[in-house]
């Protein structure tokens, strides 16, 4: 900060020292200055409007051209320059007045545009025929009004500048409304821009000579105004793309970063309660079992304190402690004094206590006595009969607990409850290991022009979740893609790692793009959002159901296959570097055609890999399998790999195993 700041006032110094020495060569300057900011954000947006998501930026960047011809128009007609003559004898202040208000117009009108489509085309036609019309009406028309005479700025000048700086105000108004449009540095260097700009123009109507201060310092607010719009814009699109260019994407990103935490927490208390059901689990003895849960429980919601209470006649006596005076166990609680356990037992429903100083539902005299400020009690119960009360502290008000800590809270109270019935944790753990791999191996039963066929298994089977995925989905009219990958690991952070590659190959698939440009795009993103160490590989394929031509890349994954009527054949998958790992890789990709009944089968490498004591299943067997299935149907032909890998294995292995194949349905455009 202080280096810049050293820096602004030696250039200012250096920008006194020109005006000294001559006037015009400041000017000059100070104007090719603002003309090749102008001109750079011109070239940066117009380069970027195909991928752009912001309205805004695009408009002004295309507007920003017209600003530094007018801009140039002005300073080569400048008094002295000598390079444009012929005009008025004002002209450059015209022109000034004109490009201020061009540079207005298109702060005021940009904020309009979010959510309305831009056509980047129409508008620079516009702009252009703007400039034109005002070069027109200066040098050829001239009928632009008179901006400075022998007696100095004209009515016109000086009530051009006040309606000049008032839409100013009015965009920096609509900018601040659109604020969550933009990353918060671009949006604060925006807002200054704007309002030093307003400072500059109020500067600009107040002098009378010039030569003298008020001028320079309307010139040197202009330069902080132009510096700003550079920083906001140029730097920022080249050292933060996402701030600039793909805000959106960085919206999307930011959301499956969000994402991926709440899996994580999910992921993190799915393994406590385990850890906690294998404790409670290892003994009979109830008390014990409460002790060892309650210590797992506490730690996991990250209470300050935590209790169990169990009925006694018509009162709750206190078992168990955590983090709470050694008083406290044993202290028998009524109606009155232990209200929030009644209120949990009646409802068999988590109780969750903001303020207990101010809820009904307890006893404000306890409250203050164990220093507690917030709740969350959980009632235990087994064969319809509440049989203990598990209640959780927090003893700052800045914390709350949250909705995952209430889910555990539930799951927990069900594991305890039904401590010697693993089969209903067993349950719990099922459905929640359905739900995670339902979403991430969610695949069409049929897309237009292909016929499609996927089997999964995971290795872990009690959690049946792991890091192999797979997708189909249409791209447009007559491309279908495929996708299937594997995130090293196994389990619910495979699982929760696979969600974020898939979903990212996802976001980077749109109709124009080929399999090497959306493994590029997603190896950069993923080599930020997945956790150290994590990588994945995938093939992604694109299907042309009109031609049979199928594009594939692969990024580490085994070799795909191809069957036709003559036999199964290895293709060269042409491996390039996995995804998450190296920024810089690049990636090739190949070519298959397939006519009508001939299939292409990609896997991931649990099925090569599975093996029978020191044996791997490998190619070779793959290879004889799809032999004698050559002309099956999709769905047969994976079904069969599959029992036949779990056969050699003897229904056990160390991987998932994912297995897609395709097959053209209709006639291509070449037959």
């Amino acid at each position: 900060m202080v280096i810049a700041g050293l820096a602004a006032a030696a250039v200012f110094a250096l920008l006194y020292l020109a005006r000294l020495e001559s006037y015009l060569l400041f000017h000059s300057i100070a104007e090719l200055f603002a003309i090749t900011v102008s001109a750079c954000v011109f070239m940066v947006v117009w380069n970027s409007r195909r991928v752009m998501q912001n309205e805004y930026l695009i408009f002004i960047g295309i507007a920003a051209l017209a600003l530094c011809a007018t801009d140039a128009a002005h300073l080569l007609s400048y008094q002295g320059m000598g390079v444009i003559s012929g005009g008025p004898p004002d002209a450059a202040t015209q022109l000034w007045v004109a490009a201020r208000a061009l540079q207005a117009v298109s702060l005021v009108v940009a904020p309009l545009l979010f959510g309305k489509k831009l056509n980047p085309n129409v508008s620079l036609f516009g702009w252009s025929a703007a400039v034109v019309l005002i070069l027109a009406s200066v040098f050829w028309w001239r009928i632009f009004p008179e901006c400075l005479n022998k007696n100095g700025l004209t009515s016109f000048k000086v009530g051009a500048e006040i309606v000049i700086g008032a839409l100013f105000i009015i965009a920096l108004v609509l900018l601040r409304r659109n604020g969550h449009r933009f990353a918060p540095n671009v949006l604060r260097l925006l807002s200054w821009s704007i309002g030093v700009t307003v400072l500059s123009e109020a500067i600009f109507t107040l002098y009378s000579d010039p030569y003298g201060f008020l001028n320079l310092l309307g010139h040197y607010f202009r330069i902080v105004a132009t510096y700003l719009l550079y920083k906001a814009i140029i730097e920022t699109a080249l050292t933060e793309p996402n701030a600039v260019l793909f805000r959106e994407l960085a919206d999307a990103n930011k959301t499956l970063i969000e994402r991926e935490a709440i899996i994580r927490r999910e992921a993190e208390l799915a393994q406590t309660l385990a850890v906690i059901d294998a404790n409670v689990n290892s003994t009979l003895d109830l008390d014990e079992i409460l002790e060892r849960a309650l210590l797992g429980a506490a730690q996991a919601v990250h209470a300050d304190s935590a209790a169990i209470s169990v009925r006694e006649g018509t009162a709750w006596r206190v078992a168990h402690t955590y983090m709470l005076p050694d008083d406290f166990k044993g202290t028998l609680l009524d109606e009155s004094s232990g209200r929030h356990l009644f209120a949990a037992a009646e409802t068999r429903a988590p109780l969750l206590v903001l303020d207990t100083l101010t809820d009904p539902r307890v006893d404000p005299e306890l409250a203050r006595r164990l220093k507690v400020t917030g709740l969350l009690t959980v009632p235990l119960s087994s064969a319809g009969t509440v049989f203990g009360i598990l209640t959780f502290h927090l003893r700052t008000p800045e914390r709350q607990f949250r909705d995952t800590d209430r889910e555990f809270a539930a799951r927990l109270a069900i594991s305890l409850a039904l401590a010697f019935e693993n089969a209903r944790l067993y349950a719990s753990q099922r459905e929640i290991a359905d739900t995670l791999q339902g979403a991430m191996l969610t695949f069409p039963e049929s897309l237009p022009g292909v016929a499609l066929g996927h089997a999964y298994r995971s290795a872990d089977e009690l959690a049946r979740i792991g890091g192999d995925f797979y997708d189909a989905f249409e791209l447009d009219d007559h491309r279908v893609a495929l996708v299937l990958g594997d995130v090293a690991g196994k389990g619910i952070s495979a699982a929760a790692a696979s969600s974020i590659v898939r979903t990212t190959l996802h976001a980077f698939s749109s109709p124009g793009a080929t399999p090497k440009d959306v493994l590029a795009a997603a190896n950069e993103a993923l080599e930020r959002l997945l956790p150290e160490g994590v990588f994945a590989t995938a093939t992604y394929a694109i299907v042309d159901t009109a031609t049979g031509i199928v594009d594939l890349c692969s990024a580490g994954h085994p070799d795909p296959f191809v069957c036709t009527p003559s036999g199964c054949i290895r293709h060269d998958a042409l491996r390039n570097r996995p995804l998450g790992i190296w920024t810089d890789a690049t990636f090739d990709q190949f070519r298959i055609a397939l006519r009508p009944g001939e299939s292409i089968v990609i896997f991931s490498d649990g099925l090569p890999d599975a093996r029978h004591d020191k044996e791997f299943f490998g190619e070779e067997r793959i290879g004889e399998i799809l032999e004698s299935m050559r002309e099956a149907d999709p769905q047969l032909i994976v079904d069969t790999l599959m029992a036949e890998v779990v056969a050699f294995a003897h229904s056990s292995h160390t991987d998932d195993i994912a297995i897609v194949a395709a097959s053209i349905t209709q006639p291509t455009s070449a037959e």
